[in-house]
């Protein structure tokens, strides 16, 4: 007697399990799809909120450059931009520790002074921290101190020549008296790399100093602006960027005369 098996609903479990590996397959890809169009639109969102920044730190440029605006003056100011942009000022007039990479043979010039006064700084800057990279690279740093009279200190023309093999290295500033000083920087022999610099309020601070960072002060004379730009503006998922730039309240203009015209004729401008 034979004996037979009937196999039923075999189709119907198979066709459920395509139907799953499509609609799985189909979720995915619905899901990849979506979330590229959340990028897309971040990163647009991203490029305007980094020009509102940028049009924050060319407003805040042009008020201390062209309209000789304080740091104070200029903090926090916000504006919103037709786009639906927006962005806000934070500016501040000192840095804690500025940083430079200068190449071979060039001048940096620090002034370590109040730029639209004459005024002794409280604390006053008694030493400097220098700390760079640079194979074989050497530091001439040179210092003039003056009185807040308008007087120039005896000795003025100090300097040191320090090696990389020596960084960090401390330059002790003079302490008789309440200096102000121009500091200038050149890099010799080759490129200097990540220079950082630092302002203490005691001379040999690694020594008098404890921690390090108790007697560490601002550097005046300097700028930091940062520009926040947010699009849209003030509301859930808005992108936000910054830029932050720094740069000396005022322009040296003592490299200026860092050369000497010799001639044995009279010199004339044509027009």
């Amino acid at each position: 007697m034979k004996i037979f098996y009937q196999k039923k609903g075999s189709v119907l479990l198979l066709a459920l399990l395509v139907m799953t590996g499509v609609v799985t397959i189909s979720l995915a890809t619905g899901t990849l799809i979506v979330n590229e169009i959340k990028q897309s639109s971040q990163l647009d969102r991203a490029t305007v909120a980094f020009y509102a920044a940028e049009s924050a730190v060319e407003r805040g440029l042009y008020q201390i450059r062209k309209q000789n605006a304080t740091a104070t003056a200029i903090n926090s100011l916000t504006a919103l931009i037709s786009n639906s942009a927006s962005y806000t000022i934070v500016a501040q007039d000192s840095e804690d520790v500025v940083s430079k990479t200068l190449a071979q043979d060039e001048t940096w010039q620090l002034d370590l002074y109040e730029p639209y006064s004459l005024n002794p700084l409280n604390p006053a800057i008694k030493s400097l921290r220098f700390d760079w990279t640079g194979a074989g690279s050497w530091l001439e740093i040179r210092w003039i101190p003056w009185t807040s009279g308008g007087v120039l200190a005896l000795n003025t023309n100090q300097g040191e020549y320090v090696s990389s093999a020596d960084s960090p290295h401390v330059v002790n500033l003079d302490v008789a008296g309440n200096y102000l000083y121009k500091v200038r920087i050149t890099a010799r022999q080759a490129q200097t790399t990540n220079l950082s610099i630092t302002a203490y309020s005691e001379v040999d601070p690694t020594v008098n100093c404890d921690p390090l960072a108790s007697c560490q002060v601002n550097i005046p004379g300097r700028v930091k602006i940062k520009g926040i730009g947010e699009y849209p503006n003030n509301l859930a998922g808005a992108s936000k960027q910054a830029i932050l730039v720094s740069l000396p309240q005022i322009f040296p203009l003592s490299g200026l005369y860092d050369y000497v015209l010799f001639s044995e004729e009279e010199i004339k401008k044509e027009n």
